[in-house]
């Protein structure tokens, strides 16, 4: 089993390409997350134009919140170090490697 070393070291030698798919992967993850606060975020704007400034901040705010809380850099370094774990399996099937990272 290789250490915890070992696993940091793979996850950086990840290469551009798939790093860009896994960060796909991570915003797609995290707006299934945030659907609730992105929900109250879309009923709040509708049928409003120039009043969505002061009137949806409040939801605005916490919708980026969410997203942001599963967006981090940390939360990248995790994907990344589980998908080397898995093996590195292919990221065009996205449906097999949401369900192979937990997703």
């Amino acid at each position: 089993m290789p250490s915890a070393a070992a696993a940091a070291s793979d996850a950086s030698d990840v290469k551009k390409k798939e790093e860009e798919a896994l960060i796909m992967l991570l915003k797609e993850r995290a707006l299934r997350r945030c659907g609730a606060s992105q929900r109250t975020y879309y009923e709040c704007v509708k049928g409003r134009l120039i009043s969505v400034a002061w009137a949806c901040r409040e939801e605005a705010n916490s919708m980026n919140a969410c997203l942001s809380e599963h967006t981090t850099d940390v939360a990248l370094s995790d994907l990344k170090r589980r998908w080397v774990r898995a093996g590195r399996p292919s990221l065009a099937d996205r449906d097999k490697i949401a369900k192979l990272l937990g997703s």
